[in-house]
């Protein structure tokens, strides 16, 4: 079950169909009081067609991209989703076709798989993970629960999760509100940590996010799933024309 939060990150800005966006962002090791630094992040975001197209791109502290993912978002609904993770050699891609949510995975062996089921309730994944949270803000902040169907790359299909508002904090004087993305099944919610996101009341951009991410951390000679917590700076924001 670990990996069921594997493609949370990284597109998660609520984004304008005006401004082209740049972000950049690090992980930390949990707990490490952003002392342990593990990887770098960038993140761009272009208007384009009445969509929103998105690229992310992550690095080690060598400088060696190891994911990228693309995002195309059209207001909040989802598009499609793909990564490319060089260090475990597997790709994957998610898109809506119709009625149709259809997944494509090829893992590290080479060998490729596919599957689709029925486009039904809110999905979500990276791509439009921050304009659903710009859509659904006032709900967030009354109080309410929003559940969603989370498309997962590597495991071909969706799962269900619950996103609510559980505080508010401030932080150098900016006020920050806190979400909570929880399995709804009660046996993955056992296995599977929440994912916590902060975003700034004022311009309701995400600043922090604690929880699984795309990139893998070496543990006794393997890969393994990583949780960090990632911190959010914005570089840039210019008018398209």
């Amino acid at each position: 079950m670990g990996n069921l939060l594997r493609c949370l990150i990284i597109l998660l800005f609520p984004l304008t169909l005006s401004a082209q966006q740049k972000v950049a962002a690090e992980l930390f090791a949990l707990k490490s009081e952003r002392k342990q630094k593990l990887y770098d992040l960038n993140l761009e975001i272009a208007p384009e067609g009445g969509e929103n197209r998105m690229t992310t791109e992550f690095r080690d502290t060598q400088g060696k991209v190891v994911v990228t993912e693309k995002g195309v978002a059209a207001g909040d609904k989802f598009v499609s989703y793909e990564i490319v993770r060089p260090q475990t050699g597997e790709s994957g891609r998610i898109s809506v076709e119709g009625d149709k949510i259809k997944f494509e995975y090829q893992g590290a062996d080479g060998k490729k798989k596919s599957a689709e089921e029925k486009n039904k309730g809110l999905l979500l994944c990276t791509s439009n993970f921050g304009p659903f949270v710009l859509s659904n803000w006032s709900k967030f902040q009354n109080g309410e629960s929003v559940g969603v169907r989370y498309a997962v790359w590597d495991r071909l299909e969706t799962v269900g999760f619950t996103i609510k508002k559980v505080g508010e904090s401030e932080v150098n004087g900016e006020k920050l509100m806190e979400l909570q993305m929880k399995p709804t099944s009660f046996i993955i919610a056992a296995l599977v940590d929440p994912v916590h996101f902060w975003y700034s009341e004022k311009d309701k951009n995400l600043r922090v996010m604690k929880g699984r991410v795309p990139v893998k951390q070496m543990k006794g000679g393997k890969w393994s799933d990583l949780d960090a917590e990632v911190v959010y700076t914005k570089v840039q924001d210019s008018v398209s024309k």
